[in-house]
């Protein structure tokens, strides 16, 4: 079939005071670890890192990319959650420890690590890139 293909319209939203309730209950329908208010006290404050929307990872990840000022980024998934695992595996996230004990009140308690190295491969030789202060 030619012509008009159909393209679906994905917005990532900013994270607003007028927001932040709806994020708040849709992590508690989603997730089985519950945020204390600093949470989301910090999701305000971090601006272009937290979006809400589908294609939030990447996003996080062009934008780390372009300031170029950030080594790593770490993140910690639950050690039974195996579909998590392989999604951010995709994206070249690494496990690279496990947390004994991580998370309170959910079983398997234990969390992964996971780190995806953002160092460029043009570092200069014997030098290793540090973030900017």
């Amino acid at each position: 079939m030619k012509g008009g293909s159909c393209h679906s319209r994905i917005e990532l939203g900013d994270v607003t005071p007028h927001n932040i309730k709806q994020l708040k209950r849709l992590n508690q329908v989603i997730f089985p670890v519950s945020y204390n208010d600093k949470f989301y006290k910090d999701v305000l404050e971090v601006g272009e890192l937290a979006k809400l929307g589908t294609k939030m990872l990447n996003h996080v990840l062009n934008i780390c990319e372009k300031d170029g000022t950030f080594d790593n980024i770490y993140l910690h998934v639950q050690i039974s959650n195996e579909s998590a695992i392989d999604f951010y595996q995709k994206f070249g996230f690494e496990i690279i420890e496990t947390k004994k004990n991580y998370y309170k009140r959910i079983e398997p308690a234990d969390a992964h690590v996971l780190q995806k190295s953002l160092r460029s491969p043009c570092a200069p030789p014997g030098g290793e890139l540090q973030k900017a202060e």
